[in-house]
């Protein structure tokens, strides 16, 4: 079926017809399980309509607050964000509606994360075929702000009616833990059963199934243990990226903590910030100059930039992060990621750059006013306000990042690192450790946390050690550590290449070596031994 072309409109999208799209709309608004405020469900209603007329262009943050939520000329999105807060809850709602009741409706209607443009799928009414699982429409593709993951339920190989619990519960627990993350469009699909009472609604729900990535995974049982195999594919060419299998006692008493346990697993090797998708799609935009990247790819270049910083991917990353903020100012990530380069420039002593920390603080508190319930916007406001000494900000936010999405490796190891960095060893390095252990792509930096906790023990030679296992930073860091410890060691001929090189990046360090340590770190004593360390390898600090 085609959409016809819209009056007064040139395009002609493909998909459900209007009056299939127009019927969705009525029967999502009239349901009772579509839990929403009459604002939103005009907002719903604006935006579908504005777009079968051929205005979607007309879709932006000031149009909708003027037309449904009754703002003045005057209105301003940074002071006041409406707009981005209702979408939130109305994608709330919606996935919800779909969830529990609308699963097999013929037409699915949904408002995709940065964007106030509805997408409309005709629905799958049984199990995906491949090829139905690589067709996204044209005019839809251009709307995703991120991948799309389509999670099939789980298959039991050896049917037992009694253990069909542990397929839909854990099948329910990875559509749980994917939607913490919010840069992947999790499409939970149908299986070729029947719902029941006691169904997961998760499992039986039909959703939209025309998506990137594909999960699948298959369970069997014996009567002592049970043993789960998941893969992810990537439908765009059938190539099967991922595969991991999992076995697990048979205890009754612990399903629920396995289920947990295995769903965490897979989560973080696919879907985290650093996971298999992430890099997939970041391999594949490396070809593309930073001022021709998408919104969702610019976001990726950012966290290639914390594997493997340096000054010419920062610089990359800043264009194809401004170019993102220009395009979708209303897009809270974007000016996250921004605020976090803004923190590297002032902890680094970047040149030419003009008060970056108070410009860090304006931008990642822009990020968490237009994206309250945003992982990174709360992790980068927590950076910011480390640095910045502002220790209850910085309490709140850290806590407010870890309740958000406790199986984000990357959030985790970095706000434990930020724990470090304030003299916090024990908390800090509890929340590396299950980082690094989930995540093997983790930032290399998250180990400079235990080069200081090896300094403050007095271990110079471990501390040494320790800086090996991560690539060097954008700045003079690594050298000066590594000089300082050296130093300590007695070992001055070792050291001196290391002065050198430090001295290279920054010709004022002698000057003001306390001060420009101080900016990252936050523990006098590890200072101290740092400042002692440099000058007996010779640097007149």
């Amino acid at each position: 079926m085609g959409i016809e072309k819209a009056s007064g409109s040139s395009e002609v999208a493909e998909g459900p017809s209007h009056d299939a799209i127009r019927e969705e709309l009525d029967r999502i608004l009239t349901h009772r399980e579509f839990h929403a405020t009459d604002k939103m469900r005009a907002f719903l209603r604006f935006v579908v309509e504005e777009t079968l007329a051929g205005r979607k262009h007309r879709l932006k943050g000031y149009t909708i607050a003027t037309r449904v939520f009754g703002r003045g000329d005057d209105f301003n999105a940074a002071q006041d964000p409406i707009v981005s807060i209702q979408a939130g809850r109305l994608r709330r709602a919606l996935e919800r509606y779909y969830l529990v009741a609308g699963g097999r409706d013929p037409v699915h209607i949904d408002i995709p994360k940065g964007r106030y443009v509805p997408r409309f799928t005709a629905q799958l009414t049984a199990a995906p075929t491949d090829d139905q699982l690589s067709t996204i429409p044209d005019d839809q593709s251009q709307l995703l702000t991120g991948p799309t993951l389509a999670v099939v339920p789980l298959e039991d190989l050896t049917p037992d009616p009694e253990q069909r619990f542990l397929t839909l519960g854990l099948t329910n627990e990875l559509v749980t833990d994917l939607n913490r993350f919010q840069d992947i469009v999790v499409i939970p699909c149908s299986g070729d059963t029947e719902a029941t009472e006691s169904s997961s609604p998760v499992a039986d729900s039909g959703g939209p199934c025309a998506a990137r990535f594909v999960l699948r995974g298959t369970v069997r049982t014996d009567p002592s243990s049970f043993r789960v195999a998941m893969r992810l594919t990537d439908a765009a060419d059938g190539r099967q990226l991922w595969a991991e299998a999992f076995t697990h006692p048979l205890e009754a008493s612990r399903f629920i903590a396995t289920q947990e346990e295995i769903a965490h697993k897979v989560v973080a090797a696919i879907a985290s910030e650093y996971g298999i998708i992430a890099r997939r799609l970041a391999a594949e935009s490396r070809r593309k100059p930073p001022a021709e990247l998408d919104t969702y790819e610019a976001m990726l270049r950012y966290y290639t930039h914390q594997i493997t910083p340096s000054p010419e991917a920062a610089e990359a990353c800043l264009v194809a992060l401004w170019r993102a903020a220009e395009r979708e100012p209303d897009y809270g990530p974007v000016w996250s990621a921004l605020a976090s380069l803004h923190c590297q420039m002032y902890t680094f002593d970047a040149p030419g750059v003009a008060k970056p920390l108070d410009t860090a603080l304006e931008y990642a508190r822009r990020g968490v006013i237009l994206e309250p319930g945003s992982q990174l916007a709360r992790m980068i406001l927590a950076y910011a306000s480390y640095l910045a000494e502002d220790s209850e900000s910085f309490r709140d936010e850290a806590e407010i990042t870890l309740a958000l999405n406790p199986n984000s490796p990357y959030a985790v190891g970095a706000i434990g690192y930020f724990h470090a960095m304030l003299g916090d060893f024990d908390r800090g390095l509890a929340l590396l450790d299950h980082a690094i252990a989930v995540c093997p792509c983790h930032p290399r930096w998250f180990h400079s946390a235990y080069v200081l906790r090896r300094i403050l023990e007095h271990d110079y030679e471990g501390a040494l050690a320790e800086t090996t296992k991560h690539l060097p930073f954008i700045g003079y860091w690594d050298d000066t550590v590594q000089a300082a410890m050296l130093g300590k060691l007695g070992r001055i001929k070792e050291a001196q290449p290391h002065v050198e090189a430090a001295l290279e990046q920054k010709p004022d360090l002698a000057a003001r070596a306390r001060e420009l340590i101080r900016r990252g770190l936050k523990v006098d004593s590890i200072i101290d031994d740092l400042i002692d360390g440099l000058r007996a390898a010779g640097l007149p600090v």
